[in-house]
Order: structure tokens, then C-alpha cells, then sequence
């Protein structure tokens, strides 16, 4: 352990998890592990300890750095792996937002080095991208979110935190990148998106500065924590969907709580007259729950920041597909994760709000 933690399941050293879990000397008879989840950027592992004694945990989760290269310099270029330790580092503790305790977040001064690790929250199980939610399981997101974008710290202010000052960054990058890389996308994806898409993705591409570059609408949230990765594989539920658990933040920034919104609507919904007809009674409830913790966004503000980022899934698929490893299953996702939410957006015209 050349950093000081480990890097690699096989690097973890039980005299070393237990003095980040307190534990005594010795105290640690076993470790094993296995993989866990299905992330494109980094690892996951779920770690099993036989103790001693009781009064330490029976397991927790590892996140650690990719293996394949491709993955962590996309994680380097866009801060990724910074804004996840940060996140858990600093916030997560002080809020009520449903994420795992952190035991541990540490990372290297190039962001390609880091650990974490977590408090396992099985038997919550990850949603199903593929599959699709449930309207049970949206909803339980949704009070999550509010809790999340009405965070506030008790002392200073979120600009305090170097880590959430990543998105202008990635903005300016995504302005210059997407226009070249689009192409890529478009092939890849011809034989799977419909022309209809693929072409209002064009005028996307075209429109992208004024996209970018617009202020939001409703402005009481402005701006506010978002995780930017809202959707089922970032998600834990209970068995009944009831209860929510945000996981993966990865992307959280400073931004507009309407994109968290509208990305987990639109990338939620297999069926999309299921979404359509569901869309407006969530977006009422996030609203009503905003309210409850002493927010007042304007309805009719919120919906045309809703509307506008509709694009948010669709951007993220583009971006994500091209610059992380190729596997089979990611393929399917980011066609689905491009398909729902661009539905959305011509559904709602969402081109004529840019």
C-alpha cells in the first residue's frame, strides 16, 4: 500500500481494516470478498469479516479503481472518483439524504487512486436500469432528492467545497467534446435508436451552448447539491421499493435540482406513456416535499426546467458510452439510458426551449 490504502481487494490487509474500523489488533480472523454491482467507472467489492467479538460490522462494501485504464482516465478527466470521496468525506454524514455510512474515503493527488469503503446495505438490492422502475421505487427517489437539494451546511456555504465546483469544468469540456464524439455515438447506436432520436440529437449537438448556458427558470434552490447520476443502477430499495438509497455519487456538483428530477424520470420509465402519465403527480411531490423543508419553487418554473432538461439522460449516454469501458450490458444501458429520456424530450419539445 504504496498511498497508504489499498487499491486492490487483494490489498486489503486485516490489520489495516481494523484500525479503520477501531477494532483491536487481531481482532479480525477472516476477510474475504467478491464483486459486487455493475459500475462502469470503478470496482466494487462486498468484504465478509469474521470477528472475535461482536460489535463490528459483518461486512461492508469496497469501492476501489478501475482495472481497465480507459475507465479511470475518464474518472481523472472529469474529477469523478474526487466528487464521490468528497461527498462522503464531507456531506454525507450531516445530511438526511439515504446514502451507506462511510468507514473510510481517501484519494491520491491524481484521482486515479482511491478508497472507500462503505456500509454494506444489503438486503437492499440495486435497481434494474433494463428492466425499469416501479412508480413505488420513483417516488421513494424522489423524497430522497428533495432531501439531498435542500441540503445546507450549518456553517459557510456549499461553494466551501472544492470537490462540488467540478461541473464548470466539466461543462466547458463537454462543449467541446460532444460535437466530435456525437458521430461516434450515432454509429454505434444507428441499428438501436430511431432516426427520430438520433436526429433531434443532432440539433442537440447544434443548440449545445445554449443548453449549457441557460439559467434556470426557478431560482430558490439556486444552485444546490445534485448527484447527476440519478437513475436505477445508482439506487438501492427495500423489497417493497419504499425506501430509497442513493449510491454512486460520482457525479454530484452544484447545479439545478430539476436535471436530478427529469434525468431519474425519464431514464426510469420503460414504458413511456407509463412516465407520461405519471410525470406531473412526481414532480408535484418533489415540489410539496421542497416545500415541507422550507423551499417554495414556483410550479410553473420548474416545469420549464424540467422540460429543458429532459436532455440531461441523453447527454449523460452519449458522454458515458464513448468514454468508459465497451461491454455488452453497458452497450444496452446507455441505449436505454439515451432512448427514455430522448422520448422525453420530444414529447415535452423540449429543442424549442433552447
Amino acid at each position: 500500500m504504496s498511498t497508504g490504502f489499498p487499491l486492490r481487494p487483494e490489498e486489503f490487509d486485516p490489520r489495516w481494516v481494523e484500525k479503520i474500523l477501531g477494532a483491536p489488533s487481531g481482532a479480525l480472523q477472516s476477510l474475504t470478498h467478491k464483486p459486487v454491482g455493475t459500475g462502469q467507472v470503478c470496482d466494487s467489492f462486498r468484504f465478509t469479516c469474521e470477528w472475535q467479538e461482536e460489535g463490528y460490522p459483518a461486512s461492508f462494501i469496497a469501492k476501489c479503481p478501475s482495472a481497465d485504464p480507459v475507465s479511470r482516465g475518464a474518472a481523472a478527466l472529469f474529477h469523478l472518483y474526487d466528487m464521490e470521496i468528497g461527498w462522503y468525506r464531507d456531506v454525507a454524514g450531516d445530511s438526511d439524504v439515504g446514502c451507506p455510512k462511510s468507514y473510510h474515503a481517501a484519494i491520491g493527488e491524481d484521482e486515479t487512486q482511491f478508497v472507500l469503503m462503505l456500509e454494506d446495505m444489503a438486503p437492499a438490492s440495486q435497481g434494474d436500469q433494463l428492466a425499469g422502475a416501479t412508480l413505488t421505487q420513483v417516488r421513494s427517489t424522489i423524497c430522497e432528492a428533495a432531501a439531498l437539494h435542500s441540503y445546507r451546511p450549518a456553517s459557510g456555504t456549499l461553494d466551501q467545497y472544492s470537490w462540488l465546483l467540478h461541473s464548470k469544468g466539466n461543462s466547458d469540456y463537454l462543449r467541446q467534446s460532444l460535437p466530435a464524439i456525437y458521430p461516434q455515438f450515432c454509429q454505434r447506436f444507428a441499428d438501436r435508436l430511431s432516426k427520430d432520436i438520433l436526429d433531434m440529437g443532432a440539433e442537440l449537438i447544434a443548440k449545445l451552448g445554449s443548453y449549457i448556458d441557460a439559467a434556470p427558470a426557478s431560482t430558490a434552490l439556486a444552485p444546490c447539491i445534485t448527484h447527476g447520476d440519478m437513475r436505477l443502477d445508482n439506487i438501492l430499495f427495500d423489497d417493497s421499493g419504499e425506501r430509497a438509497i442513493l449510491v454512486d455519487w460520482q457525479t454530484t456538483s452544484l447545479g439545478n435540482g430539476a436535471n436530478d428530477i427529469a434525468y431519474l424520470i425519464g431514464t426510469s420509465f420503460a414504458n413511456p406513456a407509463e412516465r407520461a402519465a405519471a410525470e406531473k403527480g412526481l414532480v408535484s411531490d418533489y415540489l410539496a416535499q421542497l416545500r415541507a423543508r422550507g423551499i417554495d419553487q414556483d410550479e410553473a418554473q420548474f416545469w420549464k426546467d424540467y422540460r429543458r432538461s429532459a436532455f440531461s439522460g441523453f447527454i449523460m449516454a452519449i458522454n458515458a458510452s464513448i468514454h468508459v469501458e465497451q461491454t455488452e450490458r453497458g452497450d444496452e444501458m446507455f441505449a436505454l439510458m439515451a432512448e427514455r429520456p430522448a422520448q422525453m424530450a420530444l414529447d415535452h419539445d423540449s429543442l424549442a426551449l433552447l
